[in-house]
């Protein structure tokens, strides 16, 4: 995307871990543990031109609303990869998540 000067947006979704795991194999297990990264830096890691990609951190609802109704975010003219670090609760999930994690959690004790 980058080397080929697309500007697509791109959402990573930063939770300190595996979720999906936690629900299935229990809330305390370490290997879901994740390290910490600065993920909005990612671009310039992968040869982004300083000022060719728009980077943001979010951490709220508001934070993300505020986001959506920034004319330059919200452009579809611009030119430049937007990149959106979005931080969320660890345990935050969807109620279908969450039941389909729990059946196969059940399914998985069975064995």
């Amino acid at each position: 995307m980058i080397r080929n000067k697309l500007s697509p947006i791109i959402f990573v979704i930063c939770n300190n871990g595996y979720t999906i795991e936690r629900y299935i194999h229990g809330w305390e297990a370490s290997y879901n543990d994740i390290q910490n990264w600065q993920f909005k830096d990612l671009p310039a890691v992968f040869g982004a031109k300083e000022g060719s990609v728009l980077t943001y951190r979010v951490e709220s609802k508001k934070e993300i609303e505020e986001l959506f109704k920034d004319a330059e975010f919200s452009s579809g003219k611009t030119t430049k990869l937007r990149f959106v670090e979005l931080v969320m609760k660890w345990d935050d999930a969807p109620e279908v998540l969450k039941s389909t994690a729990e059946v196969t959690a059940k399914r998985n004790a069975e064995y």
